[in-house]
């Protein structure tokens, strides 16, 4: 059963809607909105263990990255594109956006939050990167290229004229409801572009 981020990106997606899933990983939360919402899914995924498991599970999905799996899609294919901690992984996280809503209408991007409060303490206290659940990596293995809070996320979004329509905040699968720039470890956004 997913939690979290994930519960609320399932909740707001509606039945029969068309789905393309950026970083699928191995396929679980495409496959749930599959059977679950009866949703017409696609993945893109470039790690091969991961893509097998994207198979095995009877998904559609392509091998690549990102821009690669845009690429192969005409405008508005689309009406929900995921980017489910996936978008701190891109070299240019606004252009993938900006590409992500001319092939869809929606998309919802779930990521760390580099300002909870215990990357915080690790930073003023132990002096190093921090290492958390989201984050369980050192940072010379992280696949991380960028790192934003929440605050960062919503200015990113409206200086690129994205609206966000919902948030959701989370820590260990509990919803943060106050000051989710510190108290929150995880953060989801629908957001569109600005009409």
């Amino acid at each position: 059963m997913l939690g979290g981020i994930y519960e609320s990106a399932f909740k707001w997606i509606p039945e029969k809607s068309r789905v393309l899933d950026l970083g699928a990983g191995d396929g679980g939360f495409l496959e749930r909105l599959v059977k679950g919402k009866k949703v017409k899914g696609e993945a893109v995924e470039k790690d091969p263990e991961m893509l097998a498991r994207c198979i095995e599970r009877g998904l559609v999905v392509h091998q690549g990255d990102v821009m690669d799996g845009l690429d192969q899609h005409d405008s508005d294919s689309f009406d929900y594109i995921l980017l489910m901690g996936t978008l701190q992984e891109l070299v240019s996280p606004a252009n993938v956006l900006h590409e992500a809503f001319r092939v869809g209408q929606r998309v919802i991007v779930g990521y760390d939050n580099f300002a909870y409060w215990r990357i915080r303490l690790q930073i003023m206290f132990g002096g190093r990167a921090p290492v958390t659940n989201t984050m369980p990596y050192s940072w010379y293995e992280s696949p991380n290229l960028h790192v934003c809070s929440v605050d960062d996320f919503q200015d990113f979004c409206k200086s690129l004229d994205f609206v966000q329509l919902q948030n959701a905040y989370y820590t260990e699968n509990r919803k943060v409801l106050f000051m989710p720039n510190l108290f929150a470890e995880e953060a989801l956004a629908l957001i569109e572009k600005k009409k």
